[in-house]
């Protein structure tokens, strides 16, 4: 696979991303064409993988009105959307989904793809059918006004109970698929999967500390877990290397906070994501990057998840570098404050006493640490 050209690694990476959703999930061209099909929306359409893969999505919408709406979504093929449509099956039924689509960022061949997510919600359109069905029923048998209002009042009750359970299950949804993003981005590192969330974890115990509600906490924790999401484009000889970085890949490896930034949706839910990954690597003193910021120019979150990410960076083991004792580590945090890290975001992470790992402590070894890399975190 390190034979083919860097575009289609990545491809391949982003095949592999899709096969491991739990939604429906496809690689369309902007011919229309699916360049690959996971197994679950294959399960969705009732159709085998083979039937899909290369057909055009036109060919499934035989009705004008329908092809009319697909064809606008190709026309506007380098803009995000999300929408409700509908899958065709094979005895012509529909299947209700929320359908949402991001195109590929980087050169061609990339941004002649996009990926489109389908969440089936044939379940709640079921519930939501029966809800008016009932309510019709009782309108028609009411034989007071009092009685209509009161039952009125219980649909609607209803109704607001099953809108907050759709809402619930489409956020975790979008929460699932942006894990497994945050996965997909630090594929080639040993420790894939718990290093997400751990800063995750780190990052919502410091805010909860540095004063923020539990809301906010929570929200800042999630959007901390694609905070090294652009390393998709870093080269894996790069992110694998065993030594120091010269200058031409350190160069490259700051990319990736730009990248971050590029990735993630325009959308507001991931306002914070956005920040985060541009400005996790910004210094308090401005001697960061990508954009020397310093002091309160660095969004908060930001400052947040750069003490945790390389708090992490040390107290675990890299290919450059084995782990940091939490007592070196907290040291070097601590001799860092008010030059790489915000004062008060060091004295939250002082009073808060952060596990370097969530399931066990951490082993302690007396012996002198070696210099960290420069491109530590993440």
């Amino acid at each position: 696979m390190n034979q083919l050209p860097p575009a289609d690694r990545e491809l391949a990476s982003i095949v592999r991303l899709l096969d491991a959703l739990n939604c429906g999930a496809a690689l369309i061209d902007r011919a229309g064409r699916l360049v690959h099909v996971n197994a679950r929306l294959c399960a969705m359409m009732r159709r085998p993988c083979r039937q899909l893969v290369g057909a055009n999505i036109l060919d499934f919408y035989p009705d004008a009105p329908d092809r009319a709406i697909v064809r606008q979504s190709l026309d506007r093929f380098d803009e995000g959307a999300e929408t409700e449509f509908f899958l065709p099956l094979p005895d012509g039924k529909k299947l209700p989904i929320i359908a949402s689509a991001r195109p590929l960022s980087g050169p061609p061949p990339l941004s002649d793809h996009r990926i489109v997510t389908m969440i089936d919600i044939s379940a709640q359109k079921q519930a939501e059918q029966s809800a008016r069905e009932q309510y019709d029923l009782i309108i028609e048998m009411s034989d007071t006004l009092l009685h209509q209002a009161l039952e009125l009042k219980k649909y609607s009750q209803t109704l607001e109970d099953r809108v907050r359970q759709r809402t619930e299950e489409i956020r975790q949804a979008h929460m699932d698929a942006i894990y497994m993003l945050a996965v997909a981005s630090e594929a080639k590192d040993e420790d894939t999967g718990r290093h997400v969330r751990r800063i995750q974890h780190h990052t919502r115990e410091l805010a909860r500390r540095l004063g923020f509600s539990h809301d906010e906490s929570e929200a800042i924790g999630y959007s901390a877990i694609l905070h090294d999401v652009g390393k998709i484009h870093v080269p894996d000889s790069i992110l694998t290397k065993p030594g120091p970085l010269d200058d031409h890949e350190r160069a490259r490896m700051q990319l990736h906070t730009l990248a971050g930034e590029r990735i993630l949706s325009p959308n507001p839910f991931f306002d914070r994501a956005r920040r985060i990954a541009r400005w996790h690597h910004e210094n308090f003193d401005g001697s960061g990057y990508p954009d020397g910021l310093e002091r309160d120019a660095i969004p908060i979150e930001a400052r947040i998840v750069h003490l945790a990410d390389v708090y992490d960076a040390l107290t675990h083991s890299r290919v450059y570098k084995r782990a940091w004792s939490d007592q070196d580590a907290i040291r070097e945090i601590s001799r860092q404050r008010g030059i790489m890290f915000d004062p008060a975001v060091v004295d939250a992470f002082n009073a808060a006493a952060l596990p370097t790992d969530l399931d066990s402590a951490a082993s302690f070894n007396p012996e002198p640490p070696p210099a960290p890399r420069v491109d530590a975190g993440g």
